[in-house]
């Protein structure tokens, strides 16, 4: 197979878009340029934003580059609750729609504290006795106790609230999922719930807050967004998920897939047989 020449150099801020997994755009740019790659933090398939891909001999900085500060914009919808805390997860629990002040969220996000720990989700690819915490439920094992994660919360700030129907938030969030067309993530078990949900409950307007936060290596927004909902006495899960900064590299600094593998590109040539 003939290798395509890499006009990019070795270190590559890629967009990725919904649907997508972080392992799968690396392993197909390493197929197209034929030399290792590696690359500095999963962003999960219902999120989008930048990810860095690091080829050849820069794959033996990436712990420099994983240390890099993370921006994101996030969306919570309060009310509802999922497994996975975000959409492509099983609705777990609901709840009374709240409609939490503006002052008190202003109020909320300035209580967490620059040093900040969390629990990290259960689906994650995060070990625990050597085995991914999202393979527990999958092989039906003995859920172990969610480790904790420790780092820092350099800026975490409130964006105003809107309030869009249940239906159409469940119609967003199924969208979202059809995107993720290769990778074992209960997709077709997940519609079916929302939809039963949507069959069994009145469409309502929900509040949906927006939020941008900067944070340190490892800690996950999805986590971050159950403590803000608990801090508001209600629940809640990610709607939305934007990394908009990986260290100085932001959507303008990035390539896009059309730019690596061509605007006539096929999607099918990222599919692969990763999951997380």
């Amino acid at each position: 197979m003939i290798k395509a020449k890499n006009h990019f150099g070795n270190i590559l801020p890629v967009w990725q878009p919904i649907g997508y997994s972080t392992y799968q755009i690396t392993n197909a740019i390493s197929k197209l340029f034929g030399v290792k790659a590696t690359h500095t933090g999963v962003l999960d398939p219902l999120a989008e934003g930048v990810i860095i891909v690091l080829l050849g001999p820069e794959r033996l900085n990436k712990s420099l580059f994983s240390d890099l500060k993370k921006g994101y914009e996030f969306d919570i919808v309060f009310g509802i609750s999922t497994d996975s805390y975000d959409g492509m997860g099983l609705v777990s629990e609901f709840s009374d729609n709240p409609d939490l002040r503006e002052d008190l969220l202003k109020e909320i996000v300035e209580t967490f504290p620059r040093y900040y720990t969390q629990r990290v989700p259960l689906y994650s690819a995060r070990k625990v006795n050597s085995k991914k915490l999202f393979l527990y439920p999958k092989e039906n094992l003995e859920i172990p106790e969610l480790p904790e994660k420790s780092g820092e919360i350099y800026k975490l700030e409130y964006k105003g609230s809107d309030y869009p129907e249940l239906y159409a938030l469940i119609e967003e969030t199924i969208s979202k999922i059809n995107l993720v067309k290769k990778g074992e993530y209960r997709q077709k078990t997940i519609i079916s719930k929302w939809q039963e949900f949507k069959s069994s409950h009145q469409n309502e307007p929900l509040q949906r807050a927006k939020f941008y936060a900067e944070i340190s290596r490892g800690l996950y927004v999805r986590s971050l967004s159950q403590d803000i909902a608990k801090k508001a006495g209600t629940i809640g899960f990610v709607s939305r998920l934007v990394r908009t900064r990986n260290g100085d590299y932001t959507k303008e600094k990035a390539l896009h897939l059309e730019d690596i593998f061509g605007k006539e590109f096929s999607h099918e040539v990222l599919w692969s047989k990763f999951s997380m």
